[in-house]
């Protein structure tokens, strides 16, 4: 898991799932979101890489709907998500459902999800 400040002028924060994600991978990327948050002035898009990642347990889907929510409430305004299985792209769905997330658009490639966040 990796949290970090991809692009300044565009206000982009990049998050990077990978393996397995436990909810302490969560709360750590939470931590480091929140930072960035604030730096950015409360409004920023977010790439997420989740082309390395296995699959969210059930005790981290839980923190993931709850991170969700959060990014929103700190001033989220798009999620654009490099998706790699059909597993990652059903569980994200479904958690993506539970978390009201209306702004996210998933992506095969990693270019295309920051392509899409740059236009």
């Amino acid at each position: 898991m990796s949290v970090r400040r991809l692009d300044s002028t565009k206000s982009i924060i990049e998050i990077t799932w990978e393996g397995i994600v436990s909810p302490e991978h969560v709360e750590q990327a939470n931590t480091e979101i929140q930072r960035l948050a604030e730096q950015l002035g409360n409004s920023f898009d977010v790439l997420v890489d989740m082309r390395s990642m296995k699959a969210f347990p059930q005790d981290t889907k839980e923190k993931i709907v709850e991170h969700q929510k959060l990014l929103t409430t700190w001033g989220m305004k798009r999620a654009s998500v490099a998706v790699g299985g059909a597993i990652a792209k059903m569980q994200l769905n479904r958690i993506s459902k539970e978390s009201a997330h209306q702004t996210e658009f998933q992506w095969e490639t990693y270019d295309e999800a920051l392509a899409f966040l740059l236009k």
